[in-house]
Formats: C-alpha cells, sequence, structure tokens
C-alpha cells in the first residue's frame, strides 16, 4: 500500500509541476481578501489581536507553517471519546482527517473549498472506498470535526486572517486580567463562515485563556493550557470544557512544514 500511495504522490506532484511554478499563495475561499482587512475591525481588538499573535510566534512564522497536523484524544469522564489524527493543507486547501476505530480506521480527504472528496474504511493496512451514499454522511461530520479542531488549536493566528472580523468587548466580569474580543469570519467562507467566536486574553502575557463559542441555543466553552513551542509557534494542547468538567481535549505530535502529498492523495487501483 506504500508503494502505492507513492505512485499516487509522484504523479501529483508531476502533475503539478507540468501546470508550470503552482501555487504563489495560500488557497482562500472564493471572493476572499488578499490580507487582514484591519480597518474593518475595533483598533482596541486589533491592537489586542497583535500581541495575541506577535506572542505565538508571529505571522512570518505562521506564513511558513503550510502544513499543520497533529493527533487529538478527546475523553468524556475519563473514558475515550474520539482518538483521530488530522492535517490541514494550509497552502492547497486540503483537509486529511483519520478516526481510529476497532472495526478499521476511517479516512476522510477533502478539498476546503470545492467538491473533492473521498472516504476510506482501512483494513489490514488496504483501503475501501466508501460508496458515496455513506461517504456523504462522514463528510459533514468531518468539517465539523476540523472547524473546530483548527479554531481551537490556532485561534491565536486566525486573529488576522483574510476576512475576519474582532470586535472589543472588554474585561469579563469573573477575572480583571483578562480581555475579551469577538472574533467572526467572513460568511462567504462556508467552512467558517456563520460562527462567531469570544476569545479571553490575558492582558500581561498575551495568551488565549479562554474561547467561547456563541451559539444561539447556548454558548460552549474552553480553557485553553499546557501550550508548546512547535518550531516558535504556540499552540495549546489541553482543552477543558468550561461547562462539562468531564470533557477534556488533549492536543498532541503537531507538526508544521510544507504539505505531505500522502495525506491527500487517494490511493491509485
Amino acid at each position: 500500500m506504500t508503494s502505492i500511495r507513492f505512485i499516487a504522490a509522484a504523479l501529483a506532484i508531476a502533475a503539478t509541476a507540468s501546470c508550470g511554478p503552482g501555487r504563489t499563495a495560500f488557497a482562500r475561499y472564493p471572493g476572499a481578501t488578499p490580507a487582514f482587512d484591519r480597518n474593518a475591525s475595533d483598533p482596541k481588538a486589533v491592537a489586542i489581536a497583535d500581541a495575541v499573535v506577535a506572542a505565538a510566534g508571529g505571522q512570518e512564522r505562521w506564513a511558513a507553517a503550510k502544513q499543520v497536523r497533529w493527533s487529538e484524544t478527546i475523553a468524556h469522564e475519563g473514558k475515550p471519546a474520539f482518538d483521530g489524527e488530522e492535517a490541514w493543507d494550509r497552502w492547497q486547501g486540503r483537509h486529511h482527517g483519520r478516526l481510529h476505530r476497532d472495526e478499521g480506521d476511517m479516512i476522510v480527504m477533502r478539498a476546503l473549498y470545492d467538491d473533492d472528496s473521498n472516504v476510506f474504511i482501512e483494513r489490514s493496512g488496504q483501503l475501501v472506498k466508501l460508496p458515496p451514499e455513506e461517504a456523504r454522511h462522514a463528510l459533514p461530520a468531518a468539517a465539523e470535526r476540523w472547524q473546530f479542531d483548527t479554531a481551537a488549536l490556532c485561534m491565536q493566528f486566525l486573529l488576522e486572517e483574510p476576512g475576519t472580523k474582532l470586535e472589543y468587548v472588554g474585561e469579563p466580569a469573573d477575572d480583571a486580567t483578562l480581555e475579551d474580543i469577538k472574533v467572526s469570519f467572513d460568511p462567504k467562507d462556508t467552512n467558517r463562515g456563520g460562527v462567531t467566536y469570544q476569545i479571553s486574553v490575558h492582558k500581561d502575557s498575551h495568551v488565549i485563556e479562554r474561547l467561547m463559542i456563541l451559539k444561539a441555543g447556548g454558548n460552549i466553552g474552553y480553557k485553553l493550557s499546557q501550550w508548546v513551542d512547535v518550531g516558535g509557534l504556540k499552540f495549546p494542547t489541553l482543552e477543558n470544557n468550561l461547562g462539562y468538567a468531564g470533557e477534556v481535549i488533549t492536543f498532541k505530535n503537531i507538526t508544521t512544514g510544507s504539505p505531505d502529498e500522502l495525506l491527500y492523495s487517494p490511493p491509485i487501483h
């Protein structure tokens, strides 16, 4: 199987090379602005975001991270509820997800800005493609997982991505050492648009301590902690649900670098 995947990757790389120099900028959603529009956000919120991005490693290092890859576990009351791996190809706009299961891992390879996607079950090292009617149920779950995980892991950098808008909220009532800002994304971005977050940033360290997902039916909040340095970029590795103490999300094996084509290329049959 490894050799088959290698051939697929080689063909994809050759195809890219035959089309000229390839991409010169990050893949974005249709209609995206070329850069973060500072004038479209509250100046006080932008100042906080500037400090957060700088404390987390800076825009230059973030721009060099064309792919972010990680492993993740979710526990409910100490019992495993999710065990998987993901990769976000920021440069080409792709997502790879692997859900570890006793009956065979489920693997999703999907493009973020078009309909190109594949879902497989891996058994004994062999990948079997799911029929469209079964894949149709797996893809929305994978998209929702990607949306939450990339926000939870990378919000410190998403604050100044194209299409982001920031609103200053002020100090939360329970902690004067923090300042809150709201974060929303361009509705044209079908991957993130329509979801609003509120983050609590420590005034001195400029680290995000809490992340809230604002929903009409009730907000969901997480405490972010145990930050690690990965190639000069800082990521939180532990997230505790503020409303349900039994839920703990752990990020591990975080890496950044160039996209790994093997993660996104369907095997050749």
